[in-house]
C-alpha cells in the first residue's frame, strides 16, 4: 500500500491520529497530499504547530457526525487531488464513553454508534469516488486504494470476557461488519478494506494505564497497512500484525 500520493485521517487532532500525520511524514516517500481532519480544527494547536513546517498538510473541519463537513472535506480534497484520487482513508475518530449495563442510555448508545458506524461508513461513501479513482491502478497483491478502519480488540465476540463498555464494544463490533460489508464490495473494484486494532494505547481513551505508546501503536499499524493484499485486507489484525478472532 505504501507510499500513498494522498491521505485522509479522521480525528486527527490527537492521540493515534495526531501520531499518524506525524509518522506518515517520516516515511521515505511521505504523501504528496497528507489531509489531517478533526472537529476543531482551531483548537488543534499540536496539529498547527506540524503543519506549519509541511505544505503536504491541509488541515480540514470533518466532524464524522455532521454530514455537511464530510461533504464540504469531500470537496476541498477533490480539488487538491484531482484524477489521482485518494489513496488512502483512515477513519480513526471514535469515542468510549466506558458505561455499563447499569449506566448506559438510549442516547449514549446513539451517539456512540453515530460517530463510531455512521461516521466511517458515511465518511466512507462521501470518498468513495475519489478512492475508486485511485483504485484505477491497484492490482491484488499491491493497492493503491485502501480503506482502514480502526477497531478494537473490545470488538472481538470471542475475546469479550468482561460486561463493561457497553456502547464501545457493540459499537465496533458494528463497525467489523461494516468492513465486511465494504469490503465485499469493493474488493473487485480494485480497493482494499481492513480494520486494526491499535493495541491498548497511552491515549486519553486509553489512559496512562496502557502499555502500548502511541508511537508504537502507530508504527506498527503503517507497517501492517503497507504490508495489505487481497488476502489480508479484511481481517481485524492488531498493530504487531497478529490476525484477531471476530
Amino acid at each position: 500500500m505504501l507510499p500513498p500520493r494522498s491521505v485522509l485521517i479522521t480525528g486527527a487532532s490527537r492521540g493515534l491520529g495526531l501520531e499518524f500525520v506525524k509518522q506518515f511524514l517520516q516515511v521515505p516517500t511521505p504523501p504528496e497530499f497528507l489531509f489531517a481532519t478533526c472537529r476543531n480544527p482551531d483548537n488543534a494547536k499540536e496539529l498547527q504547530e506540524v503543519a506549519k513546517s509541511n505544505s503536504s498538510i491541509t488541515i480540514m473541519k470533518l466532524d464524522v457526525s455532521e454530514m455537511n463537513t464530510i461533504e464540504e472535506a469531500k470537496k476541498l480534497v477533490e480539488s487538491k487531488v484531482g484524477d489521482g484520487g485518494l489513496n488512502l482513508l483512515i477513519n480513526n475518530a471514535g469515542i468510549n464513553k466506558r458505561v455499563t449495563l447499569d449506566t448506559v442510555t438510549p442516547d449514549m448508545m446513539l451517539d456512540t454508534f453515530n460517530i463510531n458506524v455512521n461516521g466511517p461508513l458515511f465518511t466512507t461513501k462521501a470518498f468513495l469516488p475519489l478512492l475508486l479513482k485511485a483504485a484505477i491502478s491497484s492490482t491484488p497483491s499491491n493497492p493503491s486504494s485502501a480503506i482502514v478502519n480502526m477497531s478494537s480488540i473490545m470488538s472481538s465476540i470471542a475475546r469479550t470476557v468482561t460486561s463493561d463498555a457497553v456502547e464501545y464494544r457493540v459499537s465496533k463490533s458494528a463497525l467489523n461488519m461494516l468492513t465486511k460489508i465494504l469490503h465485499n464490495e469493493l474488493k473487485d473494484k480494485g480497493i482494499h478494506v481492513g480494520c486494526l486494532h491499535p493495541g491498548w494505547v497511552q491515549t486519553d481513551m486509553g489512559t496512562a494505564k496502557a502499555p502500548v505508546t502511541v508511537s508504537q501503536s502507530v508504527c506498527g499499524c503503517i507497517q501492517v497497512m503497507s504490508n495489505m493484499n487481497a488476502e489480508n485486507a479484511c481481517v481485524l489484525t492488531d498493530y504487531t500484525g497478529n490476525p484477531l478472532p471476530w
